[in-house]
């Protein structure tokens, strides 16, 4: 029983978690045939890239020189 619950809840829990991701995908100025094709990490990937594009374009400061945590890949 106790098991089952947990499950019931992380099924609830991810549910709403693709809800929102498909949500902020929908945001994207993409076309849909695009955006209902992406997994969650491009989604995050592009609305972070959109975010930064919208402030250069606002600001003139390009966001992507700021310094911030760096992802080294070897």
């Amino acid at each position: 029983m106790r098991k089952e619950k947990s499950r019931d809840a992380a099924r609830s829990r991810r549910g709403k978690e693709n809800f929102e991701f498909y949500e902020l995908a929908k945001m994207l100025p993409l076309p849909g045939a695009i955006t209902t094709q992406l997994d969650k990490a491009s989604i995050i990937r592009l609305t972070i890239s959109f975010l930064k594009l919208k402030e250069f374009i606002a600001h003139g400061d390009p966001p992507w020189r700021k310094e911030g945590p760096s992802i080294k890949s070897e």
